[in-house]
């Protein structure tokens, strides 16, 4: 069973209290989907050959609500700070890597801005020693397998449609930015 995450978060900029109330509420609905599906799985594995239809759709299912429940965590783990980069190894990395922080943000906004729902995430591929910018479309249609998730930024309508419309995205992703711990993002490097 999975518990539910509780997150205290500080008044974020550009965000308000309404739409990190709603947005969490989501959050703990993926987390009671995952524990109703691992029942439901665990229920119908008594017997897998006359089940096999109905545990295929519901495994492919877990990968969604586990994956939304996941990155939501993410999510909510990374906010609370004031946006700016701390000194440190990652960093250092996205300086070498993107040849500036700005470069580098505008990268990850350019991502942000593209059409759809999902998620923008910065990872770390540790064997090639690299970070990516990636877009995983749903929750689980996307990731890099092996790749290490340092940020995960929720595009879904839901994460700022209180407090913005959709032709309002820029507007959401530097209120997201504004608020980035980026001590946490850091630990996770």
């Amino acid at each position: 069973m999975y518990t539910e995450q509780k997150f205290n978060l500080p008044e974020l900029k550009g965000l308000s209290a309404k739409q990190i109330d709603v947005h969490l509420k989501l959050y703990a609905g993926y987390v009671k989907n995952v524990n109703a599906l691992s029942a439901k799985v665990e229920e119908l594995m008594a017997d897998t050959e006359k089940n096999a239809l109905a545990l295929s759709e519901l495994t492919r299912r877990y990968a969604f609500e586990f994956n939304g429940m996941r990155l939501h965590e993410l999510y909510f783990e990374a906010l609370g700070g004031d946006g700016a980069m701390v000194d440190g190894k990652l960093k250092s990395a996205i300086e070498k890597q993107y040849g500036s922080i700005e470069k580098f943000l505008g990268e990850l906004t350019g991502v942000g801005l593209m059409r759809g729902i999902g998620w923008v995430l910065l990872v770390r591929d540790s064997k090639a020693d690299s970070l990516k910018i990636i877009w995983v479309s749903d929750h689980e249609i996307g990731h890099l397998a092996g790749a290490e998730i340092l940020l995960a930024m929720d595009m879904w309508e839901h994460a700022f449609m209180v407090d913005y419309i959709p032709a309002q995205k820029g507007d959401y992703i530097k209120a997201f930015l504004a608020n980035v711990q980026w001590s946490v993002v850091e630990s996770r490097f």
